[in-house]
C-alpha cells in the first residue's frame, strides 16, 4: 500500500516520510514524468513509491532490466525534454559509467535526476563504494541531503538546477537516511507538465569521435555557472560565532551528528560549522571564509575522505593555513558508518575535552543484554528453495565424487556461502559468476565449475556471460536458481514474473528459452523441493562434457505464504517423531533451516511458527523422522 501522504496536495502540512520515500514525494512535487530504476537496497523503495501512484500522476514508472536500461531509459525522456527520475543503488552507478560520460557533454532538456543511494558497512551490498567521485568525475552537481525533509526539498531543487544547467544532477543518499524516518513539511504538487518534444541535433546528441571535443569545452564551459547555482543553495549553511578558533565541516547524515555532539559538549557558540549540502561543485566561497577564520577544522564525512582532500587543496588558496584534520590524520575512521558516538568522541578529541559517551549504569546494562541476547547465525529464510538448490549441489558432488567451485551472484543465495551449507566461494558483482567461472573453466583446475546466479541477476547481467561460455566452450555448470522474484531487495517483479512496476501484466521473458537462445543445448529444469530428482538432474551436469544449465525453480517461500494466505490455504508444518530421531543433528550440520531446533534430549525438533511445510528436511533426515504434522 502507498503512503497516503505521498500524493497529499497540502503545502506545510508536517507528515512522517522514510526518506526514501522524502525522495518520491519530491519527484511528485517536481512534476516528474518518467521513472526508472533497478531494484537494489537501499535505494528501491524509492521507484516503489512512485510506482504505487503513477497511474494517478500519469507518470510512466519501470523496472528496467539492470541500472544501464534505466538509465538510458532516462536520458531517453530527458533529452526529449521530459522530467526524469533514475534511482540505483551505490554499485549501480558503475553500470551508468559508460553512458554517463557521453550524456554529461550531450546534456539534456528536461530535468534529469539520478538519486544514488550508498551503503556505509556495507549493509547489504559487497562493498562501500563512495560514489561522490563520479560526480566530479562525470563534472556534474551532486546534492547530498541530511535529513528526510532535505531529501525531498533536494530532489526539487535537483532538477530545477538540471534544467537550468541542461545537465544531469545527482542526489546521493545513504542508508540510514534513505530507511530512516523523519517528519516532511510538504510542498505543492507541481500541474505543470513539460511538452515531449525530440529536436533532431546530431552535432550535440551523436557522440562520435568528431564531435565530442566540443562537446566537452561546452561541458567546461558550464563549471562556472554550476558554482555560481549552486554556492548559496540552502543546503549549504556557515554558522561562524564571534571568536570561535575552531571550525567543522560536515556533510549528509553525519551532519546531524555533529550537531548534537556540539549541543551535549557544550560548544555551539565556540565552533564554527559548516554544513554543506552540494557534495560538487563544493561552496568554495564559504570553506575559504572558514579557513580563513579558525585555525582548525575538522571534516566529519563517510566513506573516503572525498571533501577533506579537497579542502586540503582549498586551503593553499588562502592566506590563513588552518591545520586540517579528518580521515588522512586518523581522527575518523575511513571505513564503516558513522554514530553519533563516533562523531562525539571526535570532536570532543578535536576540542580537547572530556566527555562520557555512555554512564556507568548503562554501560553495564548494555553487558548484560549482550549476555542475554545470543549471536544470530545468518541464513536464509526458512523454508527458501535456495538451501534446498544448495543442499542438492552439496550431494550431487558428493555422489559423482566431484569437488567443486562454486562462483557465487548477488542476491538471497549469497547466504549460501555460510555454514551449514558454505556453498560459495567467490562473490564479486551483478553477473560476475558466469564470467568468473568461465576463467575458472578455462584454467584447467581438477575442480568442477559451478556458477550459481538467480532469475533477476541472470537478466540484470548474466546473458553476455552465458554466450561468452558457449561461444568460447567453458566446461562448466551454470545453475539458476529461478524464485520468480527480485526477493532481496524487496520482492519486485522482474521481466521473468510477467508483471511491471505499476503490477500490470505484460510478456514473460523464459529463462529457459533465453538460455538456449544464447548457445546452450543442455539445458534441464528441476524443482528444488524434488530433492532426489534435483540431486539426479545436477549429478548429470556435473558428469558432462559441456557447458550446461540447469534452472532450479521454485517461487520464493515467502511469497508463497503470502499468496497462500491471501487465497486462504493452510499451512500445513512438520513436526519430529522422537522415537525416530538419532539426533545426529544432520538436518543442521548439512540443510540448516532456521525453523529446525532442538528439544532438552538434544534431539531435532521443528518450530511449527517458522516452518512453511515444504517437505525438505523430511527428504533430507536419513532416519525417517521428519514427517508432515497431521
Amino acid at each position: 500500500m502507498p503512503n497516503p501522504f505521498l500524493t497529499l496536495d497540502a503545502p506545510g502540512k508536517r507528515v512522517l516520510f522514510m526518506g526514501n520515500e522524502a525522495f518520491a514525494r519530491g519527484a511528485l512535487e517536481a512534476g516528474v514524468q518518467v521513472a526508472s530504476a533497478y531494484p537494489g537496497t537501499p535505494s528501491s523503495e524509492i521507484l516503489e513509491s512512485i510506482a504505487s501512484v503513477a497511474d494517478q500522476f500519469n507518470i510512466h514508472a519501470e523496472w528496467s532490466t539492470n541500472e544501464k536500461v534505466a538509465f538510458e531509459v532516462g536520458v531517453g525522456s530527458a533529452i526529449s525534454g521530459l522530467r526524469t527520475l533514475v534511482s540505483m543503488k551505490h554499485v549501480g552507478v558503475n553500470w551508468i559509467a559508460d553512458p554517463l560520460m557521453a550524456v554529461n557533454q550531450t546534456g539534456v532538456r528536461g530535468g534529469l535526476v539520478i538519486i544514488v543511494a550508498d551503503d556505509p558497512s556495507a549493509y547489504s551490498s559487497q562493498n562501500e563504494q563512495d560514489s561522490r567521485f563520479y560526480s566530479y568525475f562525470a563534472e556534474i552537481p551532486m546534492l547530498e541531503p541530511c535529513n528526510p525533509q532535505e531529501a525531498k526539498d533536494a530532489v526539487v531543487e535537483a532538477f530545477e538546477l538540471s534544467e537550468k544547467l541542461e545537465l544531469p544532477v545527482f542526489v546521493r543518499s545513504v542508508t540510514r537516511l534513505s530507511h530512516s524516518r523523519g517528519d516532511v513539511s510538504l510542498g505543492e504538487l507541481r500541474r505543470e507538465r513539460n511538452e515531449s518534444r525530440f529536436i533532431k541535433d546530431p552535432k550535440r546528441w551523436v557522440m562520435v569521435a568528431t564531435q565530442s571535443p566540443a562537446r566537452h569545452k561546452w561541458l567546461h564551459e558550464k563549471q562556472n555557472q554550476m558554482r555560481e547555482e549552486t554556492e548559496e543553495l540552502f543546503l549549504n549553511h556557515l554558522d561562524l560565532p564571534r571568536g570561535a578558533e575552531s571550525g567543522v565541516i560536515a556533510l549528509g547524515v553525519p551532519s546531524t551528528y555533529v550537531s548534537e555532539a556540539m549541543e551535549l559538549l557544550n560548544l555551539e557558540d565556540k565552533v564554527a560549522f559548516l554544513k554543506i549540502g552540494v557534495v560538487n561543485p563544493l561552496p568554495t566561497k564559504k570553506i575559504k571564509t572558514l579557513l580563513n577564520t579558525v585555525e582548525k577544522v575538522l571534516v566529519v564525512e563517510e566513506v573516503e575522505p572525498f571533501v577533506e582532500e579537497k579542502v586540503r587543496a582549498i586551503a593553499y588558496e588562502v592566506e590563513n593555513r588552518a591545520d586540517i584534520r579528518g580521515k588522512l590524520t586518523g581522527d575518523l575512521p575511513r571505513e564503516r558508518e558513522y554514530t553519533p558516538d563516533i562523531v562525539l568522541k571526535a570532536l570532543a578529541g578535536f576540542m580537547d575535552v572530556e566527555y562520557e559517551p555512555r554512564s556507568k549504569e548503562l554501560r553495564e546494562r548494555v553487558r548484560e543484554a549482550e549476555d542475554i541476547v545470543l549471536p544470530r547465525a545468518i541464513a536464509m529464510c526458512p523454508g527458501c528453495p535456495h538451501r534446498a538448490t544448495f543442499y542438492c549441489i552439496k550431494q550431487a558432488l558428493r555422489k559423482t565424487g566431484e569437488k567443486g567451485i562454486i562462483a557465487g551472484d548477488i542476491g538471497c543465495y549469497n547466504l549460501g556461502a555460510f555454514p551449514p551449507l558454505s556453498m560459495q566461494d567467490t562473490t564479486y558483482g551483478m553477473g560476475a559468476s558466469i564470467g568468473v567461472a568461465c576463467g575458472l573453466a578455462h584454467a584447467n583446475l581438477p575442480e568442477r565449475v559451478i556458477a550459481t546466479i538467480g532469475d533477476s541477476t541472470f537478466l540484470h547481467a548474466g546473458i553476455p556471460a552465458l554466450i561468452n561460455s558457449a561461444y568460447n566452450d567453458a566446461k562448466m555448470t551454470v545453475v539458476i536458481l529461478d524464485n520468480l522474484a527480485t526477493a532481496m531487495t524487496g520482492f519486485q517483479p522482474h521481466p521473468g514474473t510477467g508483471i511491471t512496476a505499476t503490477g500490470k501484466k505484460t510478456v514473460r521473458v523464459d529463462t529457459e528459452t533465453i538460455a538456449r537462445a544464447c548457445g546452450i543445448s543442455s539445458i534441464e529444469t528441476t524443482d528444488p523441493y524434488d530433492v532426489e530428482k534435483t540431486t539426479q538432474t545436477l549429478m548429470r551436469a556435473l558428469q558432462s562434457k559441456e557447458v550446461n544449465v540447469v534452472i532450479s525453480k521454485r517461487e520464493c517461500a515467502l511469497d508463497a505464504q503470502r499468496e497462500n494466505r491471501r487465497k486462504g490455504i493452510a499451512v500445513h508444518p512438520y513436526t519430529v517423531v522422537k522415537e525416530r530421531c538419532t539426533a545426529c543433528r544432520l538436518c543442521a550440520t548439512q540443510f540448516g533451516c532456521p525453523a529446525i531446533i532442538w528439544d532438552k534430549d538434544g534431539k531435532a525438533d521443528i518450530d511449527a511458527l517458522l516452518c512453511t511445510g515444504c517437505s525438505v528436511c523430511g527428504q533430507v533426515c536419513a532416519a525417517g523422522a521428519i514427517v508432515e504434522a497431521k
